[in-house]
This record gives C-alpha cells, sequence and structure tokens, in this order.
C-alpha cells in the first residue's frame, strides 16, 4: 500500500417514521438503498466496480493473491454483485448502513491511494462525517438517494465532480452520457456474524491486505455517528466537511 486516503461514510436524513414491527426492517433496506453512480472511465484499466467479498475471501484463503478488479459493468448493472447491509435502532430512529466493497483502488494521484481491498459505507437515518438532509441531495424513484462514486478510491458523494486528487471530496466522479449505475436493492445481503455468509465471521485481517471487515470496525455502530466540519479551501484532510449538514453534531 502507498498510502490510504481519508475515507469518511455519507450520511443520509430520511424523514420517514419507523414502524414497530421488527419485520418492517428489512423492507426498509430495500425502499432505502441507494442508487449508485459511477464515473464515466470506471471498468476501464485498473478503475473497478464494486466487487463479491464472498469470492474475494475464498480467493484468499485458497492462497490465491492476485489483484481483484471487477470491470465487468454487466455484473453492476445485472444485479450480480451485492450491495450488504445492516441496521440498529438508535433512540427512536432507525440507522441503515449500506457496504460495498471494492478489489482493487487505483492511485489517486502519481502515487498514492493505492490498495488492495476496500470497503465504503452510507447510512440512512429514518425518522461524520458528513451528512445531508432532505431536499439537499438527489432521489431516484422518491425513496433512494443518489450516491457518486469517486472513479480511483471510490469514496461516496452526494454530488458529481472533483478535480482528481487524493483530498477528500476531491476523487473525479462525473458519470457523463455512460450513465454507469448500480442499483443496490436488486442484490441486499444483511452482514451478521451468525447464518452469514463465511467472510463475515471471520475476523482475520490478511484476507482484506490489513483492513477489518465491516462487522469489526469501530464504525459499526451506528448509533455513535456524528458529522463532520471542515474549510472550503481545498486542501487535503477533511475540507469535503464544508459540505456536511450538520456540522461535528451527532448524526
Amino acid at each position: 500500500m502507498k498510502g490510504m486516503r481519508l475515507s469518511l461514510p455519507l450520511l443520509f436524513l430520511a424523514l420517514v417514521g419507523l414502524g414497530n414491527a421488527e419485520s418492517d426492517v428489512s423492507q426498509f433496506a430495500r425502499d432505502y438503498a441507494p442508487y449508485l453512480r459511477f464515473d464515466s472511465k470506471e471498468g476501464e484499466g485498473n478503475l473497478c466496480f464494486p466487487h463479491n467479498a464472498q469470492e474475494f475471501f475464498e480467493a484468499r484463503k485458497s492462497g490465491d493473491w492476485s489483484r481483484k478488479c471487477n470491470r465487468d459493468y454487466d455484473s453492476v448493472a445485472g444485479g450480480s454483485i451485492p450491495t450488504y447491509w445492516h441496521a440498529m435502532t438508535c433512540g427512536y430512529h432507525l440507522h441503515i448502513a449500506y457496504w460495498n466493497f471494492y478489489g482493487y483502488n487505483e492511485d489517486c494521484d502519481c502515487c498514492s491511494g493505492e490498495r488492495d481491498a476496500w470497503w465504503e459505507f452510507i447510512v440512512v437515518k429514518k425518522n461524520g462525517w458528513y451528512t445531508r438532509i432532505p431536499g439537499h441531495y438527489e432521489t431516484f424513484n422518491t425513496t433512494h438517494p443518489v450516491a457518486y462514486i469517486g472513479k480511483s478510491n471510490h469514496g461516496t458523494y452526494h454530488d458529481d465532480g472533483g478535480t482528481g486528487t487524493c483530498c477528500y471530496y476531491e476523487d473525479f466522479r462525473n458519470p457523463g452520457s455512460p450513465n454507469k449505475h448500480m442499483v443496490t436493492w436488486d442484490n441486499l445481503i444483511e452482514l451478521k456474524q451468525e447464518d452469514g455468509e463465511g467472510w463475515m465471521a471471520d475476523s482475520n485481517i490478511d484476507w482484506w491486505h490489513g483492513l477489518k471487515s465491516p462487522i469489526f470496525r469501530d464504525d459499526w455502530d451506528l448509533c455513535g455517528l456524528v458529522g463532520c466540519t471542515g474549510s472550503s479551501l481545498q486542501v487535503c484532510g477533511t475540507c469535503g466537511c464544508h459540505k456536511s449538514d450538520i456540522g461535528d453534531d451527532p448524526f
């Protein structure tokens, strides 16, 4: 790994009442799953679409340590690649996190940001990290937040643009006419240690090249998420947080 950029999840607020039945949660997860939009260059060279985490895990366990870069847009558009989710009730609100796994991140400038294995996630709050309130982000079919995916390091953002550097918020994300996208609710898999996919309960960070998988990360606790603040001056660090709607308040 040459370097690692600052990674902050994108948090969306959705003003919808929370039902009482536990069975509602899976339906809520489908109803508010994000619609992902990719840069027009994604899938070219070493610019990778989301990957199947179980396939990556099995390859590493079998001794295959080759680079895993998903360049197949059809696997994303056709619903073959899963998005992973988990939910927590925090007070009177339901928080739902949606995780995507990438087998490889390309350099985000001349010489940094490259690594194998990467996780990104989006959180929707119903009733940090940078947060957008209703009316301040796009939706697809009314309820699904639209998230733009960085071309090289795969950060998630509420808008397109970027200047093409490793600074937070500056990874290119320009969908253009190809309009490459992912309907995440076509393939949602719940994250759980018991009765989940094999990788979910395995805490060995070697399979993920030194990263903890979602269940073992500190930000697994969705009730502890907060916003973030930052300067509009385009420098690295948390400058992108100036677009957060809630400052550094709790999510």
